[in-house]
């Protein structure tokens, strides 16, 4: 499009807009001249891992490494291959290509990559529909994506009007879509949000992204662009909700798949080396802050309002404090696993409908007697409940062979932690309804009570757990009472991750700009300039079919409609409870005048 011609949209920008069909603008937003296919390579240096160990001086715990084999992880083969053929008998996904380096082929170990099709081009998600359909197909064209990619032509051959976009409620980092077109497999489209430089190291997470992939591990990843990606859809799966993550088996389910991720992607010595992710960013975000929002955290009104103290200094005081007694607490290194570190119910998938156990119970609240009529003497659950530590820690064949139907997707904040931060994480989120009326409220009496609790951990500990049989159940139970209380101290981290996420997010402590114009690249380099006028001149939004295209925009959570400051707030609240209740600071340290304190009773 030339540099004059000009569209409107209002001053906002929340959402995306509907195009008129004026004819004074054009059908197609491309010119002749394409974009080049470009492939970005991930090196895969194996000699940087380390082997899992679960072995800890305080605990008695087993190694895993024999339990390893039945999750038929794909190991690296021996680099010998006839005639000199260097390809990697890694699996190959679509879209991807595992290789190795010709320049020494005899040692694939430190030489193995995965070439990742880029494009330089940038998709404005806010564009009138039309072209945004066009520029999309466009750019998976020239990524060559199977079955989106037109032979022997610049551009896409395939109709935009025939193509449907349904923008996915529940995320709140990214602008996600289901891309549909007849006949052809579904796309996943991956817009990055506006103010996400500061809270994603994406070249980390492309990293994470190629480690993973040679494991079979989450949806393939087709190829990037400037400001997102395109990935596998998974067709037919459903996405967990609050309720789901509750149930007394699916919450077994959830607790085994995440021991074997924790126990099958091993980490870098770097990573082990750098320490826990958690708080490598939280002390990185809290220099962002005070650098980029320098005039926002001075202002002790938004401090009050936002963290729910008298001023910034005593916020970082707190924190550090926290961070001291913590660290005292799990010694000066905590071990480390790789954790997905975002486990919400909204990442979590059912590629398939569970076949279901003839003793399914879907809830401790109503039916946990009915699990066993006898409770091992060494069992942690209370004796009243009723519940049979045997039934959880040796689930049935059909239970396990039903666990490869549980997909963890969305690895934007995976890395290096300890495995207790990331059973906090999943277990803090059942506090959240992010399809509610109020999606940004943290309900601190949602929380897991003590046998739900234990419900999850039996089945982490249990699983994959190898050697002296005679002595399993001490061991786990030794476990269990170790990541129990494990939990509760790093529980708190949890909550102010998030809460300075939030903030970043929001993006409210950088200066508006005045820009009435603005510039936009489209993928074969064409530029779009950008006028904002009032809203009696803006097209409309744009109507897609998602789970919630029909609530109105307080209705769940929208990326670009959430209120982040409240939740930072509710979450921050949380964080503070914590500290009271465990004693590290007193409760004249915040402003909150009644503490919904979780509890804090160690086992």
């Amino acid at each position: 499009m030339p540099t004059g011609e000009i569209y409107s949209r209002p001053h906002t920008g929340h959402h995306s807009r509907s195009g008129s069909t004026s004819s004074s603008r054009r059908s197609s937003l491309t010119r002749s001249r394409s974009s080049q296919r470009l492939i970005r390579t991930i090196s895969i240096d194996r000699n940087e891992e380390v082997a899992i160990d679960f072995s800890d001086s305080e605990l008695d715990l087993n190694k895993v490494n024999d339990s390893l084999q039945k999750l038929n992880i794909e190991e690296l083969n021996d680099s010998s291959k006839p005639n000199g053929n260097t390809e990697s008998k890694l699996p190959i996904l679509s879209g991807l290509k595992v290789a190795v380096s010709s320049m020494n082929p005899k040692n694939p170990s430190k030489n193995e990559y995965i070439e990742i099709p880029y494009v330089k081009a940038t998709l404005d998600s806010t564009l009138p529909i039309e072209y945004l359909k066009k520029d999309l197909l466009n750019v998976a064209h020239i990524l060559c994506i199977r079955k989106w990619h037109s032979k022997n032509s610049l551009e896409s051959k395939l109709n935009p009007d025939l193509l449907t976009l349904t923008k996915i409620s529940g995320a709140m980092t990214n602008s996600i879509f289901k891309v549909e077109y007849p006949k052809i497999p579904s796309l996943l489209l991956r817009v990055y949000g506006k103010n996400n430089d500061a809270i994603i190291d994406r070249e980390y997470e492309l990293q994470i992204l190629a480690r993973l992939s040679i494991r079979s591990i989450g949806p393939s990843l087709y190829g990037c662009f400037e400001n997102g990606r395109f990935e596998q859809y998974l067709e037919n799966s459903s996405t967990l909700g609050r309720d789901n993550i509750r149930d007394w088996k699916t919450s077994q389910r959830i607790a085994r798949r995440m021991k074997e991720l924790h126990s099958g992607v091993p980490l870098l010595r770097s990573e082990i080396e750098s320490g826990p992710a958690s708080w490598n960013k939280l002390l990185k975000w809290l220099t962002i802050l005070e650098t980029r929002g320098k005039e926002w955290v001075t202002n002790d009104e938004n401090i009050k309002e936002a963290f729910r103290c008298d001023n910034w200094e005593h916020f970082k005081k707190m924190i550090h404090k926290y961070h001291d007694w913590l660290y005292k607490q799990e010694r000066t290194k905590p071990h480390l696993v790789f954790c997905h570190n975002d486990a919400q119910y909204g990442n979590l998938l059912f590629t398939a409908p569970v076949v279901e156990s003839t003793d399914m119970v879907n809830s401790i609240d109503s039916s946990a007697a009915s699990i066993s009529s006898a409770t091992s003497n060494s069992s942690l659950f209370p004796t009243s409940s009723g519940v049979s530590v045997e039934k959880i820690i040796n689930p049935t064949k059909l239970e396990q062979s039903q666990d490869s139907k549980l997909v963890v997707i969305d690895f934007e904040y995976a890395g290096p932690n300890p495995a207790a931060y990331d059973l906090a994480n999943h277990l803090s989120e059942w506090m959240h309804d992010y399809s509610g009326a109020y999606p940004y409220r943290c309900n601190s009496d949602a929380f897991p009570n003590k046998e739900q609790i234990l419900n999850f951990l039996y089945s982490y500990v249990s699983h994959l757990q190898g050697g002296d049989k005679e002595n399993r159940k001490t061991i786990i139970d030794n476990e269990v009472r170790y990541f129990y209380n494990s939990i509760i101290r790093w529980r708190a981290t949890v909550q102010l991750f998030w809460s300075i996420w939030g903030i970043l997010q929001s993006g409210t402590f950088e200066p508006e700009k005045e820009e009435p114009l603005q510039e936009s690249v489209g993928p074969n380099g064409e530029i779009y300039i950008i006028k904002t006028e009032g809203t009696e001149d803006a097209v409309q939004p744009v109507v897609v079919d998602g789970e919630d295209g029909d609530n109105d925009d307080d209705d769940g959570v929208n990326v670009d409609t959430f209120d982040y400051i409240k939740y930072c707030s509710d979450k921050i609240a949380v964080f503070w409870s914590d500290l009271v209740g465990l004693g590290i600071i007193d409760e004249t340290d915040c402003t909150i005048t009644h503490l919904n304190a979780l509890d804090i009773t160690m086992i």
